[in-house]
């Protein structure tokens, strides 16, 4: 992807500070912080999106109450899918369960004040819902819900009788409205998205096959629902924001002032060799990843690894349902006994392929995929490229589109939610605890 100079003449950056006091933090046993929603009284929902279950604390977050979980200790369902926890109207929050297909409307002090239907399902819409790189879905100002939709999966020319299928999905996405009263759906804006390529076969043994190409990292965009309603799309190929405000209308503020990193030919091997290197062993550790996700689901799962016929590594994975059941032998059908919940996926460890150095952007991207979040202040925050100290830089626009403020996080950190002037983290002990954190944002 070739462009001309996008740091010719950027106005000056504010410098960077480090986020404000940490006033609180919680020290009960969590498996993660998915989320953090703040209602009345400093009261806080977070989402345990590891041990499914939702937790309300109290101010100080010394104390607990399970509103949600997956074991039946609660009138409130959480299931065995990831759920989504959102602010929501009337100092309440949102908790979008998957595995009942209803939202549950939380209020301040625990309680399920009602319930309400999700949106209706298509392609992607599920784990579009649980927001992380696909952007956080919000309220419109109209009381809209609003969320990323991908398009149809397109293949590359007919589809084969013979060898491989190509499948590359569209370079773009939709943002989408859902307006719970009438369940009419339309579509805000359409966003850019990384580009993806993969390959699907199967050998004479039945074994599938899988070759996908490791993208470096594009310009792409993301977006966020601001505390009054708006929708910004932050695009990523010269980092401007298009709007889509209260009133319908849409408008562009100026360029963010960011310093571009051009990439020689030296720089951009590196980085396609090193994005080829982390998704293959990403895509090598897949049977070990099945059986966490299987046993977390209430199954089991094994795995069992030799090598193909042209020396590259295959597996048999076998999933056994929450009912049990027997696992088939390896050379048996692609499936378990009739009614025993049990499958059989025999494939060959996927394939990762280098990019062309053609598809490597001349100046790294300014932020990858999920990176902004909207503050309870009219403020976005974009997690970008910039590191110091190996850290991240988060900049701080305001509804204007103007930059405005350049944090860090502590180490380990990650952005769980937002109050008035407070900010939620996320961080990890070294025992693998997770812990929930309120800080001063100034």
């Amino acid at each position: 992807m070739r462009r001309g100079n996008p740091a010719a003449q950027e106005p000056q950056q504010p410098p960077v500070r480090q986020i404000g006091t940490i006033l609180a933090v919680s020290h009960d046993t969590l498996a993660s912080v998915a989320s953090a929603v703040q209602v009345a009284g400093g009261k806080v929902y977070v989402n345990d999106i590891l041990a499914h279950q939702v937790l309300l604390y109290d101010s100080t977050l010394g104390a607990a109450q399970l509103i949600a979980d997956s074991a039946g200790e609660t009138a409130n369902p959480y299931g065995s899918m990831p759920a989504t926890l959102l602010p929501y109207h009337g100092d309440s929050a949102l908790l979008v369960t998957p595995s009942s297909l209803s939202m549950l409307v939380l209020g301040p002090a625990g309680a399920t004040t009602h319930v309400l239907a999700m949106p209706p399902s298509g392609v992607g819409t599920l784990p579009s819902l649980i927001g992380s790189i696909f952007g956080t879905p919000g309220f419109d100002a109209h009381g809209r819900l609003t969320y990323f939709s991908p398009v149809r999966m397109q293949f590359r020319g007919p589809p084969p009788t013979n060898g491989p299928m190509a499948m590359e999905p569209p370079d773009s996405a939709l943002i989408v409205r859902f307006d719970l009263a009438t369940r009419a759906l339309d579509t805000a804006g359409t966003i850019h998205i990384p580009r993806s390529h993969m390959s699907v076969s199967r050998d004479d043994q039945g074994h599938m096959h899988m070759t996908m190409t490791a993208f470096p990292p594009q310009p792409i965009d993301a977006w966020a629902v601001t505390s009054d309603g708006a929708i910004a799309i932050v695009r990523g190929l010269d980092f401007h924001i298009d709007w889509i405000n209260p009133d319908g209308s849409r408008t562009s503020s100026g360029r963010i002032p960011f310093a571009w990193q051009h990439l020689d030919d030296d720089q951009k091997t590196a980085l396609i060799d090193s994005v080829q290197g982390a998704m293959q062993a990403f895509m090598d550790s897949m049977p070990a990843r099945m059986q966490r996700q299987t046993g977390q689901a209430g199954g089991t799962a094994q795995t069992r690894e030799q090598r193909g016929p042209g020396g590259g590594g295959s597996m048999t994975v076998i999933i056994a349902g929450p009912g049990g059941g027997d696992a088939p032998p390896p050379g048996g059908p692609g499936r378990g006994a009739p009614g025993n919940g049990t499958t059989t996926i025999s494939m060959a460890t996927p394939t990762v392929e280098k990019a062309s150095p053609a598809d490597v952007p001349d100046y790294r991207p300014p932020f990858e995929q999920g990176a902004v979040r909207a503050d309870a202040d009219g403020n976005l925050w974009v997690r970008t490229t910039t590191l110091v100290d190996g850290r991240p830089v988060y900049d701080v626009v305001n509804r204007g589109g103007q930059l405005v403020d350049r944090v860090q996080l502590p180490p380990f950190r990650t952005i769980a939610g937002f109050g008035p002037g407070v900010l939620y983290m996320a961080v990890k002990d070294s025992a693998g605890t997770a812990h929930v954190e309120r800080a001063r944002i100034r």
